[in-house]
């Protein structure tokens, strides 16, 4: 009987350089070619749209019971309080090594949107899926014509 792997893993969310979130997770029967899959790319991209939405939503709701502020300063909205760019960042790392990266404006949002994002609602189901990504063998490596594998 072949023992079974376990890697520990970390998915961690940052805005530029400030953790939002850190989380470890232990996948067993990992694949090491699993990180150049499509199903990753494209679970990636669903976690961002599933970040985006939620901070769309919380926006609106901000901006709703905050209206009769807005119309008297509009500068309330005022999402460049940096200069710099504000980028979060999504990571899933095996020690010191990054498998995967993914970025997303977070200037789009007010600062009180943005400096207050939750992703604990999420974070069973992201990890679990993850999880699932990594064990799984039967990968696809293709996207448009391109060879993700190499």
């Amino acid at each position: 009987m072949k023992e079974e792997q376990v890697v520990k893993m970390e998915f961690l969310l940052t805005l530029n350089d400030n953790i939002v979130v850190q989380r470890f997770f232990n996948v067993r029967s990992y694949n090491p070619k699993a990180h150049r899959s499509n199903e990753l790319r494209e679970y990636f991209k669903q976690i961002q749209d599933v970040l985006d939405y939620d901070l769309k939503m919380k926006t609106v709701t901000y901006m709703m019971d905050n209206q009769d502020a807005i119309i008297d300063d509009p500068e309330v909205l005022n999402t460049s309080n940096t200069e710099s760019p504000e980028n979060f960042n999504l990571f899933v790392r095996v020690g010191e090594d990054t498998l995967c990266h993914r970025i997303f404006d977070g200037k789009l949002y007010p600062p009180k949107i943005r400096y207050t994002v939750d992703v604990r609602p999420h974070l069973k189901e992201l990890l679990r899926s993850l999880t699932e990504v990594f064990s799984t063998e039967n990968l696809t490596y293709d996207y448009l014509g391109y060879d993700l594998s190499k």
